[in-house]
């Protein structure tokens, strides 16, 4: 069972590509981000910083909701 927390961003995007070097599954993870509006509309408004280098917990909650459980 997955359990939101606060994730590292190549940490989390390895739980979903668990075979892929870290690089090309975060990567791949922000595509899929990017790729649904709805999941980006809903990280900008908790004031999401793309620069940071993990995410809270709120954020794992919205990509997971968005995209199912890795």
């Amino acid at each position: 069972m997955f359990i939101p927390r606060i994730y590292g961003k190549a940490e989390l995007a390895l739980l979903y590509q668990p075979l892929s070097k870290p690089e090309t599954a975060w990567k791949t993870l922000y595509r899929w981000i990017n790729g649904c509006p709805m999941l980006v509309e809903e990280l900008q408004s908790m004031n999401y910083n793309p620069r940071r280098r993990t995410f809270l917990k709120p954020e794992v909650e919205a990509i997971v909701g968005h995209l199912g459980e890795p």
